[in-house]
């Protein structure tokens, strides 16, 4: 039974980077076609961003743009995706995250889907560590961190098959983002920063997981403008993890009967 493929990408101010990564999906569409979905949550960007995606998704097949009107974070702009990908989609359906300041080549797309379909995983992660992975471009002080980061986590929070949990470029079943949703009570994400991205992972794990990676080559230099991420909070935010990722108490928490709708999210 076919699926399909929805690479869903949270944006804020990437309006000089945009152009790249249209022209890298419209590839990707003439390769699988209709099966290809793609869901852009624009966070509150004071830029042409939300133009470029307006006029964009108006003219793509299977397109959608849900608008925060106010910036509220990666985590917020995260729960609004996976919200989005519940409510419309099925268990069998696999959603892709990426970053849209091109330092993510879709082009990895197909050989994540590939793997996690045939080895039956939920979750297949494009990593730097993977073997054949690398990082190219990327700061010293950024290496440092992103491999203190890998160590604190495995520590931790050991999850067979992963060693990147800070990439955002994953491919997920629904059925595992709507499990980990309903085991966590409607509110899988908790952290406002990018250390959503280690919060989600550490859940999933909480939860039975079945999880791989794909070698990742992370083009940094390609990316436009400055890093949006701010190196204290996030750090700061790892450390939260240890009370966020808990599974709440069957006894006391609210019974779950969906995600609801976001507050201050619009569809365009």
């Amino acid at each position: 039974m076919s699926c399909k493929i929805v690479v869903g990408m949270p944006v804020y101010n990437e309006a000089s980077a945009l152009p790249k990564l249209f022209v890298k999906l419209e590839r990707l569409y003439i390769k699988l076609g209709d099966s290809l979905h793609l869901v852009f949550v624009d966070d509150g960007s004071t830029d042409q961003t939300r133009t470029l995606l307006s006029d964009f998704t108006g003219k793509f097949p299977g397109a959608c743009l849900l608008v925060h009107e106010a910036n509220r974070g990666l985590g917020e702009a995260m729960n609004t995706m996976f919200g989005h990908m519940v409510r419309h989609y099925e268990d069998r359906d696999i959603l892709v995250t990426l970053d849209a300041d091109n330092t993510h080549d879709p082009n990895l797309i197909m050989a994540m889907v590939r793997k996690l379909k045939n080895e039956q995983l939920d979750l297949v992660i494009a990593s730097r560590f993977a073997p054949g992975g690398q990082e190219l471009g990327l700061p010293l002080l950024r290496k440092l961190y992103s491999r203190g980061a890998r160590l604190f986590f495995r520590l931790l929070f050991p999850i067979d098959g992963v060693n990147d949990y800070s990439s955002g470029f994953r491919a997920y079943t629904a059925g595992i983002i709507r499990k980990a949703i309903r085991e966590y009570h409607g509110r899988l994400i908790t952290l406002s920063g990018f250390a959503c991205t280690a919060e989600i992972i550490a859940k999933l794990g909480r939860v039975g997981v079945k999880a791989g990676e794909v070698p990742l080559t992370l083009e940094y230099f390609l990316k436009e403008g400055r890093s949006k991420m701010n190196v204290k909070q996030t750090v700061a935010g790892y450390f939260r993890l240890v009370r966020a990722v808990s599974l709440p108490s069957a006894e006391t928490g609210p019974e779950f009967t969906g995600v609801p709708e976001q507050s201050g999210e619009q569809r365009t």
